[in-house]
C-alpha cells in the first residue's frame, strides 16, 4: 500500500452491488482516482471526455471490452489509463468499459446480447477477457458446466449446502466445459452481427517471468491468510489446463487470442491487476489484434 497509495481509494470506495442475481460495481461513485456511471461500469475516456456505457453504444461508432477486474481497472488511477481509454486513444472512436467483479463469460455474454438488441447499432470492436471465469474458480473451488462459479457473496451459502469445501480436482473439468461454452456464445452473437472480436489472454503475477524489484518489495505473491493461500495455490495447479483450454477454444473459433502467452514481463499492482505500463502492453496486444480485422 506504502508503493501504491492510489489503491487506498479503490478499497475506501468499493461496493458491490445485485443486478439481478449478478454482482456488479457500485453505481455513480466519483473520487480522484475513478468514478462509475449509473450501471456501475467505470468510465472510459475518449477526446478527454468521460463516457458512461450508455454514452460509447449511441456513438456513431464504438468498442466494448469485456471482463473481470482487470478490464475495469482495480488500482489502477485514471480512467484514462484503463483498457478502454488506450483502445479509443489508438483506434479513434470510444470503447466501453465493460469490468464486473470476477466478470465471467455468462454474465458479459447476457449483457452483450443486450447491447446487440438496444443499442442503435451494433459495436465495430469487441474484446472480451475471460480469465474471470478461472479467476473466480480459483476462489471458490466449485464450478457448474453451464452456469460456472458462484460469485463471492454467495460463498458461505454454497459451503453450507454441500457441507464443506469442495476440492478444486473434481471440479477443474466442469469449469473448463462452461467457459468454452460461453466463450463460444459470444463468439458466435459476434459473428452473426458481424462484429470483429479479439480473446484476451490475460494473465497474472504467477506467470511473470522474473519478479521486479517493486514486486519484491510488495511480497506479491506471497498469501496474507488462508483464503488467499487456497487461491494461490488453485490458481498455479491449474492455469496451465485454463490456458490450453482457452487455446484450443480460440482456434475452433478461429478468432485471435491475443496477449502475452505463456509468460509475462509486465508490470503489476498486485497479483491479479495490471499497472499503468502493464495495462498499456496488454492493450498493444490487443489493438494489433484488432487492427487486422477492422
Amino acid at each position: 500500500m506504502r508503493l501504491r497509495p492510489e489503491v487506498r481509494e479503490f478499497i475506501r470506495n468499493r461496493r458491490w452491488v445485485h443486478r439481478g442475481d449478478v454482482i456488479t460495481y457500485g453505481p455513480n461513485i466519483r473520487c480522484d482516482s475513478f468514478s462509475t456511471d449509473a450501471a456501475g461500469f467505470r468510465h472510459s475516456v475518449f477526446g478527454g471526455k468521460a463516457l458512461s456505457a450508455h454514452d460509447c453504444l449511441q456513438s456513431e461508432r464504438y468498442g466494448l471490452v469485456l471482463g473481470p477486474s482487470n478490464v475495469y481497472g482495480f488500482g489502477l488511477a485514471g480512467n484514462e489509463n484503463t483498457m478502454p481509454s488506450l483502445l479509443a486513444e489508438r483506434f479513434g472512436f470510444p470503447f466501453a468499459n465493460i469490468g464486473l467483479p470476477e466478470g465471467n463469460s455468462r454474465n458479459l455474454f447476457a449483457i452483450l446480447t443486450a447491447f446487440m438488441a438496444r443499442a442503435p447499432r451494433p459495436p465495430a470492436a469487441v474484446v472480451h477477457i475471460s480469465g474471470g471465469d478461472f479467476t473466480n474458480f480459483c476462489y471458490t473451488s466449485v464450478a457448474d458446466p453451464i452456469f460456472g462459479s458462484p460469485n463471492l457473496l454467495q460463498m458461505r451459502q454454497v459451503i453450507k449446502e454441500r457441507g464443506g469445501r469442495t476440492s478444486p480436482d473434481a471440479q477443474i473439468k466442469p469449469l473448463l466445459a462452461f467457459t468454452a461454452l460461453w466463450i463460444g456464445a459470444i463468439a458466435r452473437l459476434c459473428r452473426m452481427n458481424k462484429v470483429p472480436l479479439v480473446l484476451g489472454d490475460d494473465t497474472t503475477f504467477f506467470e511473470k517471468t522474473e519478479p521486479s524489484a517493486t514486486d519484491l518489495e510488495c511480497e506479491l505473491g506471497k498469501a496474507i491468510n488462508a483464503a488467499q493461500e487456497r487461491q494461490f495455490a488453485i490458481h498455479k495447479k491449474f492455469v496451465g489446463d485454463y490456458s490450453d483450454r482457452r487455446i484450443s477454444v480460440a482456434k475452433a473459433l478461429g478468432v485471435p487470442l491475443a496477449g502475452p502467452g505463456r509468460t509475462n514481463n509486465i508490470g503489476f499492482i498486485d497479483e491479479f491487476h495490471y499497472d499503468r505500463d502493464g495495462t498499456r502492453a496488454l492493450c498493444d496486444d490487443f489493438a494489433e489484434a484488432i487492427q487486422t480485422l477492422l
